[in-house]
């Protein structure tokens, strides 16, 4: 198979050197080069395919342009293209965006056309010209050929070409033949513009299309000329540093010297006091049309929370991830951001800075190569971030960098990460321990629940029962599968009867917000909660007109909103009840002999919905709870419209009471 691919592709080429006018009739240097059974069998399907050829010419379908109309189509190109390649450079010369980059790929360009020009469309770089360049810059020429040369190849690229060539030359009767001309033509339109606007000043539009126009004045004729000589690259400026902020964020100072969380915190605060944008006073000479954002990463990222309007927690993880960017990259500037830059961020968060950073005063006055240094040879310290961290970091910068571009601030290159994840072999199953119901009753065995010696020696076993936040809200955590912060942020009104099921209402209230618009429902309560008083421990709170159940669960910054009455919700806040970890942590300690699977108080609510899930009838495989009815127990996203649309709100309670009753009783 091989060989005749081989003798197809060199009978095709020796018949299209006789045939095709300008090149080459000499058959015989190609002939001579084969064996002679090969030659034999070249000749043979020669003559058939001229046969073919000579069907198709004498029915006029291989018609050629004449060389006045190809010249015509190719001064009419290069007005064009030197047209808009003009205003392009001028508006990068007078809006301020015109950088080293950008002049080092304005040359870059100049020189992969008059390869292409030159030494045909290829899709690698032919290496002679490739040795031209210097090393340092043969990656980006590279990449910049080979978006050339798919802009060239592509077919709404070249529909355009022939969409101009019958516009200009009033015929549309186009063959293979004329179309590869035309994009030829197009092609050195291209080169010259480029070469021409490099070597004139860009504001001297008529000399630049006189002088576009002299240098290829002997193309009238699609024949190959030699390629004009290409002006230096222009030396790479001397970094330093800036006397204004054209591009800045209002408020917002660069940081100039050492990069450390200090200093990185300080530009952090400055973007989140930047003004909001101004509204539409209702005059017409205030409008506005344009406007030009900051570039610096911390100011667009702020202004991409407000837009997305994210929960707090999410916000400040967004802020961290441009912490982190700034401290292991330097790099400020969105405008500025490479590929390489984000290269080095992944590898560093993966294989150089430590679990646990900034914890101390001495480590936030420390620049990234600093703090390195401080760790080597440490074996106590871990080092790197887990790869759902990574990739959250990653994914943040990734769309502030979109967002960026959709405000004007554009980067030369697409950003990539897929590479800089890396592989987390665990499941998803894995990443989290889920309670099984042996290690849920040995932790609820624990003093804290069946009795202790006093409420400062809460962990050894005594005859006294505390009936307080601690006792309750794990209880209750493990009865319901709710999050702790929507347990600890109860009220006293969100406790109650409905046809004599007794539930919890989960809703937002003043003092703190739920995690997702599903999150809001009703779960029923578990009857052994019932038997262990907690109907009595809310009708206490009641009486002693106590809002919320739970105040000691309440963090301090907005315990003293629990006497507003009214008020907007404040943020989810996933850390919303950790006044109950110390001593949450201390049970599975004691109880679960060093709690060697990691469980944690989210494992509770896994625990509920892995035993719900798992419940099945005597067929083995028919659910005993409905997946409708488990959703709607722990808040989860219905599956589609009919779930999440077509319900009412307040989901009827027997059928979810059901579902509760099923979880074992754990003591």
């Amino acid at each position: 198979m091989d060989r005749f691919f081989y003798l197809t592709r060199r009978r095709e080429t020796w018949f299209y050197r006789r045939r095709l006018p300008g090149l080459s009739t000499e058959k015989r240097p190609v002939m001579l080069s084969l064996g002679t059974t090969d030659r034999k069998l070249a000749l043979k399907s020669c003559a058939k395919l001229t046969a073919h050829m000579d069907q198709m010419l004498d029915n006029d379908l291989h018609m050629t342009l004449p060389e006045t109309e190809v010249a015509a189509f190719f001064k009419a190109e290069l007005r064009r293209v030197l047209r808009d390649l003009r205003v392009e450079r001028t508006v990068e010369h007078v809006d301020g965006s015109m950088t080293a980059c950008k002049a080092r790929q304005n040359h870059l360009k100049a020189v992969i056309l008059s390869s292409m020009a030159e030494d045909g469309l290829c899709k690698e770089m032919p290496q002679m010209r490739l040795a031209q360049i210097d090393p340092s810059l043969r990656d980006e020429a590279l990449s910049l050929h080979s978006e050339t040369y798919a802009t060239f190849m592509s077919d709404r690229f070249n529909a355009d070409i022939q969409q101009r060539a019958t516009d200009i030359l009033k015929r549309s009767d186009f063959a293979q033949y004329d179309k590869l001309f035309l994009r030829k033509a197009t092609l050195e339109a291209h080169m010259a513009a480029h070469v021409a606007l490099g070597a004139v000043p860009v504001h001297a539009c008529e000399q630049a299309r006189t002088a576009a126009i002299d240098l290829l004045s002997g193309h009238q004729t699609p024949e190959r000329s030699e390629a004009p000589a290409l002006p230096p690259i222009p030396p790479e400026p001397v970094a330093t540093a800036p006397t204004q902020k054209p591009c800045v964020t209002e408020g917002v100072d660069l940081i100039q010297d050492r990069f450390t969380a200090q200093t990185i915190h300080v530009q952090r605060e400055q973007a989140m006091q930047q003004p909001e944008e101004p509204e539409f006073d209702g005059t017409a000479q205030n409008v506005v049309v344009e406007r030009t954002y900051g570039a610096d990463l911390f100011g667009t990222a702020v202004r991409m929370i407000r837009r997305s309007k994210s929960q707090e927690d999410t916000s400040l993880q967004k802020l961290k991830s441009v912490s982190l960017f700034l401290y292991l990259t330097g790099v400020q500037m969105v405008t500025d951001v490479r590929q390489h830059h984000i290269d080095m961020f992944g590898h560093s968060l993966e294989k150089q800075l430590p679990k646990h950073y900034w914890k101390s005063d001495a480590q936030k006055n420390l620049t990234f190569r600093e703090l390195v240094e401080t760790i080597q040879n440490r074996t106590d310290i871990a080092v790197g971030l887990s790869p759902p961290t990574i990739a959250r970091h990653l994914t943040t910068i990734v769309g502030i960098i979109r967002f960026a571009a959709n405000e004007g601030n554009t980067l030369p290159f697409t950003p990539q990460t897929t590479d800089l994840i890396p592989i987390d072999k665990r499941s998803d199953a894995q990443k989290r321990s889920v309670f099984v119901l042996e290690d849920v009753q040995r932790v609820f065995a624990h003093p804290l629940w069946q009795g202790c010696k006093s409420k400062g020696r809460r962990h050894e076993v005594g005859k006294i029962l505390i009936k307080d936040h601690h006792y309750w809200i794990n209880l209750l955590l493990a009865y319901t599968g709710a999050r702790r912060s929507e347990i600890a942020g109860l009220r006293e009104s969100d406790v109650g009867y409905d046809d004599d099921i007794p539930f919890v209402h989960i809703r937002e209230n003043t003092v703190r917000g739920l995690k997702t618009r599903f999150s809001q429902r009703r779960v029923p309560l578990h009857p052994h909660l019932i038997e262990l008083g907690f109907m009595e421990f809310v009708n206490g709170r009641r009486s002693s007109h106590q809002s919320f159940l739970f105040p000691e669960a309440i963090p301090a910054k907005v315990r003293e909103m629990c006497l507003q009455a009214d008020g907007r919700p404040p943020p989810y806040d996933k850390k919303f009840g950790d006044s109950l970890d110390h001593v949450w942590r201390q049970s599975l300690l004691r109880s679960l002999d060093g709690n060697p699977e990691k469980y944690c108080v989210a494992s509770l609510r896994s625990y509920v919905n892995d035993t719900l899930i798992n419940l099945r009838q005597e067929d083995g495989s028919t659910l005993v709870v409905p997946g409708i009815d488990r959703r709607d127990l722990m808040g989860h996203r219905p599956l589609d419209v009919n779930e999440g649309t077509y319900r009412r709100d307040a989901k009827p309670l027997g059928p979810l009471y059901v579902a509760i009753k099923l979880l074992p009783r754990l003591f």
